[in-house]
């Protein structure tokens, strides 16, 4: 009994340990909105149609074939726009973010972006973003052929492979 009761404790003193530190729904929810981590998404999903845009120059589109790619990328796009937006990703990331942070964390980080600099940051963070993604599509130029280079080697191989066990 007295080993019950010891376990008992033990699980309780654990739980509420474990519950202190995890922050809670309401805090993270009020660090997303002052971060703005909506708004933040939904430049995502306008930055993600600019670089369709880019990868169709870089892919070497022909004005012909333009109208069939831009179909889909727009599809793609307002697929991406209706599964992976912030009503979907809410939930999730409030439970990623109080499994990773304290409490005392998140009201620490909620000051911070109560303060100037953070309110600072928060105005700035889209630009960023939107500079950090030209950056990647100036890198994306010089990596993507090389990566559709590697795509048909590896397919020629493949096939190439296949003929070779058919024969045996």
């Amino acid at each position: 009994m007295k080993i019950f009761t010891m376990l008992c404790f033990i699980s309780l003193v654990t739980f509420s340990a474990h519950a202190e530190q995890q922050s809670s729904k309401e805090s993270v929810e009020k660090l997303m909105e002052l971060t703005e981590v909506a708004k933040m998404m939904d430049a995502m999903h306008g930055q993600m149609r600019l670089m369709f845009d880019e990868m169709s120059k870089q892919m070497d589109i022909s004005e012909k074939d333009k109208p069939i790619y831009d179909n889909y990328m727009s599809k793609y796009a307002d697929l991406l726009e209706e599964q992976m937006n912030w009503q979907t990703f809410k939930g999730p990331m409030i439970e990623v973010y109080s499994n990773h942070f304290t409490e005392e964390e998140v009201k620490g980080l909620i000051t911070f972006y109560e303060s100037d600099t953070g309110k600072s940051m928060v105005r700035k963070m889209p630009m960023i973003m939107q500079d950090s993604m030209l950056v990647s599509q100036e890198l994306m130029k010089d990596f993507l052929p090389k990566m559709q280079a590697l795509s048909i080697e590896m397919q020629t191989e493949i096939q190439e492979a296949r003929k070779g066990g058919t024969e045996e």
